[in-house]
């Protein structure tokens, strides 16, 4: 009889140890236009998560898990529904965009309010310098070539133009969301290297990505090198310290977009490769060259490039988070 009576009672402790309460971590900040709202626990449950927008309240879920909320420093009101969800309510919204990083593992819900919901209006002429309230960081876009120096030219399409077209885009998308951009040139006109590189070291630049069009089908992220015997033609943009001290920081930024190409594109449409003495050498910051596909692998209309821009921004958003 007590054998039985002790069987009985592991059935019933049975669902309590598979539904081990786990604590997650919620933080919250405003930046222009939005609202982040992050979760931060074991990967083993973030993964089950699943979020609803219901009204002005954000609902998560975390399917076959027991949840408990600590806040840290946010500025959303939270209330659990029940053991495996949460209500998320960061007051009048009118869209979400959700997505997932890791190490540590987190959701990421941005919480975009009516006025600024949907694509900034386009930029009718150049904006050199937009900067918004994520961190205070600054992130400077070099669009490739410019004046006399076209860069790849094929049926009327030149390069100089369509990574300026791209830039520009970032800069609008920039107006309602995470990093704000500045642009190493803003009109047609040639800049020497060593311009480009002073212009981010001069600014205080904690983000560089230089974008170009290359001979290939997929992306190709150009990495810096550090070497301390440079040839003579590159001493003159090295006189800044450069990536000595932001070799972490640059591949986080490799890592956020490479998370941010690969879901949109295809793990066969990235390519990472060391860009010795490259103008991203001699930049004090996170330094990317990007070099987009050919034109002959992509059209490069309007949509194509907005869809670039977006690739780009959301990499920025989750570099942003991850250096935070």
């Amino acid at each position: 009889m007590k054998k039985t009576a002790f069987i009985v009672s592991l059935v019933f402790l049975l669902p309590i140890l598979s539904y081990a309460e786990t604590s997650l971590k919620l933080r919250a900040g405003r930046n222009p236009g939005s609202i982040r709202i992050v979760l931060e626990g074991p990967e083993s449950v973030m993964i089950k998560g699943s979020v609803t927008q219901k009204g002005n309240d954000i609902l998560v879920s975390f399917l076959g898990a027991s949840i408990s909320i600590q806040a840290e420093s946010a500025i959303v009101s939270h209330s659990m529904v029940n053991k495996q969800t949460v209500r998320i309510s960061p007051g009048d919204f009118s869209g979400i965009k959700v997505f997932t990083l890791k190490d540590p593992s987190r959701l990421v819900i941005d919480a975009y309010t009516k006025e600024e919901k949907g694509a900034a209006p386009p930029v009718s002429s150049p904006i050199k310098d937009v900067r918004t309230a994520a961190g205070n960081r600054t992130v400077v876009i070099d669009p490739g070539h410019g004046g006399y120096e076209n860069g790849i030219v094929k049926d009327g399409n030149k390069e100089k133009s369509t990574v300026m077209d791209i830039a520009r885009k970032l800069v609008s998308l920039a107006g309602s969301g995470a990093s704000g951009v500045l642009l190493t040139r803003d009109s047609d006109r040639y800049m020497a290297l060593g311009e480009r590189v002073n212009f981010a070291n001069s600014r205080n630049a904690e983000v560089f990505i230089s974008l170009h069009i290359g001979n290939h089908r997929d992306i190709v992220i150009y990495t810096p090198v550090v070497t301390d015997r440079p040839s003579d033609i590159v001493k003159p943009y090295l006189q800044h310290k450069g990536q000595e001290d932001y070799e972490k920081e640059t591949l986080t930024l490799l890592k956020a977009m490479s998370e941010a190409i690969i879901p949109e594109l295809g793990e066969d449409m990235l390519s990472v490769k060391p860009g010795p003495y490259s103008i991203v050498s001699g930049t004090g910051a996170s330094a990317l060259i990007i070099e987009l596909p050919s034109y002959e692998y992509a059209s490069y209309d309007e949509e194509y490039k907005s869809k670039i821009a977006n690739i780009i921004y959301n990499g920025l958003n989750i570099y942003e988070e991850a250096a935070r």
